[in-house]
């Protein structure tokens, strides 16, 4: 047996502890999982206390909810979605906040070389087809072939049939273009992004 299996069990059978209010059992979840959340909030926010404060409610919800949790895979990816929806959630609550909201919009500007990593998850194929559908359909094809394929311009330019100065224009259009529409959906852009770092690192 694996050690990821064994961790899966083992979580399994804390789950029930705490589902009968076993503050121990929780407590150990708690310890085992806390750091790398933070970790990872603290690199979507930037800020120590916000990322600490995301922890906790978190876990706060986790326990008040743990008579009726839904684990239905394993608590790691429990904690995957839960994260994913807590950031959403934070992000959505900052718009009122401008000074703030502009703040942490250039937070999800200085993360788009990372947020370009989801881009082969399911949950994000919607996020960049709305992108996407913003430019010209050679600027599309500029920005699938050099950033989501990793061709060069050379490489891209004799798939399409012109220059590679002309494409390294379209790309650079298109690159600004997806930039701009990911910052102003920090709320999905960055909230997937922790997904997938949480489903990386857990």
């Amino acid at each position: 047996m694996t050690g990821e299996d064994t961790t899966g069990i083992q979580d399994s059978e804390l789950l029930l502890q705490v589902a009968k209010g076993d503050e121990k059992a929780f407590t150990t979840l708690y310890w085992q999982y806390s750091g790398t959340l933070y970790r990872n909030f603290l690199r979507m926010v930037k800020d120590e206390t916000i990322a600490e404060e995301l922890v906790q409610d978190l876990f706060s919800r986790i326990w008040q909810k743990r008579e009726s949790l839904q684990v239905e895979k394993s608590f790691k990816a429990y904690l995957f979605r839960a994260g994913y929806h807590l950031m959403i959630d934070f992000y959505r609550k900052l718009k009122r906040d401008q000074d703030l909201y502009g703040h942490f919009r250039q937070v999800a500007s200085e993360n788009y070389n990372h947020i370009e990593e989801i881009f082969n998850l399911k949950d994000s194929q919607a996020l960049l087809a709305r992108a996407l559908d913003a430019l010209s359909p050679q600027q599309q094809k500029a920005f699938r072939l050099c950033r989501m394929e990793g061709k060069t311009y050379r490489e891209a330019a004799e798939e399409m049939g012109i220059s590679p100065h002309t494409v390294k224009e379209y790309f650079t259009k298109a690159n600004h273009a997806v930039r701009a529409y990911l910052a102003e959906h920090i709320d999905i852009s960055l909230g997937l992004l922790l997904l997938y770092v949480l489903h990386r690192s857990l």
